[in-house]
């Protein structure tokens, strides 16, 4: 949830409330998921929908890390680490 609230070019607060509709509607939603798949295939194949779908999710987070560049400053750093290895 704070990497949500810190995600940049949104005002703060906007992300997480994001993430937490998200979740109200996953709460919502995967009850009706599992009825008819619990019809159609076992309870056990239904409530394992479940699991999976928390399965997806944290194979699927590592997508959202933002990719860390190199600022003026340590790109300064760098240059005279490499100019100047003693340093």
């Amino acid at each position: 949830m704070q990497e949500a609230d810190d995600l940049p070019g949104l005002p703060a607060g906007t992300g997480l409330t994001v993430v937490s509709w998200l979740m109200r509607l996953g709460f919502l939603l995967s009850p009706p998921l599992v009825g008819p798949v619990a019809d159609a295939a076992g309870l056990r194949v239904g409530l394992l929908v479940v699991p999976l779908a928390g399965l997806m999710v944290v194979l699927l987070a590592g997508m959202l890390s933002p990719r860390r560049t190199v600022g003026a400053d340590e790109e300064a750093v760098l240059a005279a680490t490499r100019a100047d290895p003693t340093r």
